[in-house]
């Protein structure tokens, strides 16, 4: 349970947050009551997918972008290697989270804001280096999550 100043502090982050989210994108999906932004942004060759979620108690927003395709079943083993070497070798601050089960991946990165300004510079910093990370990758995931020899992307 947060404490009251938990939530305060967690509502001024969020604020932020949604001012930036509207300077970035016209379209977005807000609640305030659960502390929670969701958009998606056109790109080549996917759209990249955001959802922002406060959680007060631990003073943590995080930021997922679910990948805009599944892996199929036969690929998912190799698929899963490629994820882990993938995070081992490029992922510093975030990582790609794959399910297994599911077939699905999802970028996956956070800020934890207790007792600490943070700006609307750094909210956008946050969304565009997803974004950049997110279509960086989606095609060379996408081809091996369909069979696909790939190599990463140039650095």
């Amino acid at each position: 349970m947060a404490t009251s100043q938990e939530e305060i502090d967690s509502k001024r982050v969020f604020q932020s947050l949604k001012q930036v989210v509207a300077n970035l994108v016209q379209n977005y999906n807000c609640d305030d009551e659960a502390m929670k932004i969701e958009f998606s942004v056109d790109s080549e060759p996917f759209e990249v997918h955001f959802r922002y979620s406060m959680h007060p108690s631990s003073q943590l927003l995080t930021l997922y972008s679910k990948l805009s395709f599944t892996v199929d079943e036969q690929y998912r083993e190799k698929y899963a290697s490629a994820i882990c070497d993938l995070n081992y070798e490029r992922m510093y601050g975030a990582t790609f989270d794959f399910s297994p089960s599911r077939g699905f991946t999802v970028y996956r990165s956070a800020v934890y804001y207790q007792k600490s300004l943070i700006s609307r510079e750094l909210l956008e910093t946050f969304s565009r280096e997803t974004y950049a990370t997110v279509n960086k990758y989606s095609q060379y995931l996408y081809d091996i999550s369909h069979g696909v020899e790939s190599t990463l992307p140039a650095e």
